[in-house]
């Protein structure tokens, strides 16, 4: 049962991904932790499918590499504790960078910094899209959207060779992550149908709140 509930996440944070471009990982991870706590961070970043601005990207993945080094790092010293309320928080830390009305230009040093705590959630969290998507909000959609599914895909390979690196991604999570790929098959399929019903700005506020709520079920539990 908890392997089923997971796969329907999964597939309802695919399905709001592919609609609406933004809410994989949001939406997904906090419930995911709920579920068990062993699906986060590697194997949910198995499910993180995705040509983007090179200079973006080679910017931003410099940082997104050395932020998943200080996570794996950290996790890695942290091991057999239990890191519920510190990810609650990590996911409300993100979620309040998706709210913020900061206005950044996609600078040097902005995507470097942004490219490293995105790192860092993903590799802790299995959430790096707050950051990197704060440094980027002004690019052209199209720009941005294209350029984000190529950080993202690339920043969860990135992750995952982080983890295993430091012995927290093995066999055993590969194979949870596995699990959960027909959630992500199941998502593409319907976001075609919840496109043409749910606009992007209800979407977000959607899973801003479910993640917010998971979050703090987290903190409490």
């Amino acid at each position: 049962m908890v392997v089923l509930f997971a796969i329907l996440v999964v597939a309802a944070g695919a399905a709001v991904q592919a609609a609406t471009g933004m809410g994989m990982a949001l939406l997904a991870v906090p419930l995911l932790l709920l579920l068990d706590p062993a699906y986060v961070p590697g194997p949910s970043l198995c499910t993180v499918m995705a040509p983007g601005d090179r200079r973006i990207l080679v910017l931003g993945l410099l940082g997104f590499a050395l932020g998943s080094l200080l996570g794996a790092a950290i996790l890695r010293l942290l091991a057999g504790i239990d890191l519920s309320w510190l990810l609650g928080l990590l996911i409300l830390a993100a979620i309040a960078l998706s709210l913020a009305g900061l206005r950044i230009e996609a600078g040097r040093l902005t995507l470097l910094v942004g490219g490293t705590a995105s790192g860092i959630l993903s590799t802790m969290v299995g959430v790096q899209g707050p950051p990197i998507a704060l440094a980027l909000q002004h690019q052209p959609p199209d720009r941005l959207r294209a350029t984000l599914c190529a950080f993202f895909a690339s920043g969860s390979a990135v992750s995952l060779a982080a983890l295993t690196a430091t012995g927290l991604f093995g066999l055993r999570q590969a194979r949870l992550g596995a699990a959960l790929l027909p959630g992500v098959a199941i998502g593409f399929a319907v976001a075609p149908l919840l496109a043409r019903r749910v606009d992007g700005r209800g979407a977000r506020v959607c899973v801003l709140a479910i993640s917010a709520a998971s979050a703090v079920a987290l903190l409490l539990r």
